[in-house]
């Protein structure tokens, strides 16, 4: 074999060893119905059993996971209480036949029944409880470049489609609701796929992103303390 060859399939051997940038695709959408920011910050956040579609049902607590770490992350001044708390609550409380009702029912009507919800924020300590659906989950593996019949480059690909609502425990009605497609894909030698937890990640931080943030103005703070040449200072 030419030396210039040798030398041309050792370098692809090489940078097989090392991902390329991925490419990254994604289409978030959602709708604020009544989420009250302000509400929000201030009486947290808890995460119900997320639904998915069959088959992907150990994925389920993974994604809660994954989200509850993304959205205290992001918004630092939330309060989120995390599935495994709730659940926790939920069965403390003696409510674990009508918690598994509710979830059950929605999958059929959508519906979160009302006085469930309402119990559930209660024991949770919040007023605000998101419900995650995965629809979709892929990944795959497309051949992009072999020399002389061994694999060099492989593109990884992966795909999600997932929806997010936010129920208002106090009123039983869905406050905001957003969905995230998700197209990831990068060339490179190794044999590991796209990880479930990153994609998850991307998506969860295009939805919090869409969350309306408080506008904190010096008219919704009733009273401010701070210090100035060693003076303590009010502002009502």
């Amino acid at each position: 074999m030419p030396t210039n060859v040798i030398n041309l399939f050792c370098i692809s051997i090489l940078l097989g060893g090392c991902a390329a940038t991925g490419q990254l695709s994604t289409n978030t959408e959602s709708v604020d119905f009544s989420l009250d920011p302000i509400a929000f910050r201030d009486h947290g956040l808890g995460f119900l059993t997320p639904v998915s579609a069959t088959g992907r049902e150990a994925d389920r607590v993974a994604l809660a996971l994954a989200f509850a770490d993304a959205i205290a992350a992001e918004r630092e001044e939330l309060h989120v209480v995390r599935l495994a708390e709730v659940l926790s609550e939920v069965n403390r409380a003696n409510l674990s036949l009508e918690y598994k009702k509710m979830v059950d029912d929605y999958q059929s009507t959508g519906i979160l029944e009302k006085e469930t919800l309402r119990r559930v924020g209660e024991v949770s300590h919040v007023r605000y409880l998101g419900l995650l659906g995965l629809a979709q989950f892929t990944q795959r593996t497309n051949r992009r470049l072999s020399a002389i019949g061994l694999r060099v480059f492989d593109t990884k690909l992966a795909s999600m489609r997932l929806s997010w609502q936010i129920w208002d425990s106090h009123t039983g009605t869905i406050a905001w609701e957003g969905s995230d497609e998700i197209d990831y894909a990068y060339d490179t030698g190794l044999e590991k796929p796209v990880n479930f937890g990153f994609v998850t990640e991307q998506a969860a931080v295009n939805l919090i992103n869409e969350i309306p943030k408080a506008d904190i103005t010096l008219s919704q703070v009733s009273t401010v303390v701070g210090f100035a040449g060693g003076q303590q200072l009010l502002v009502e």
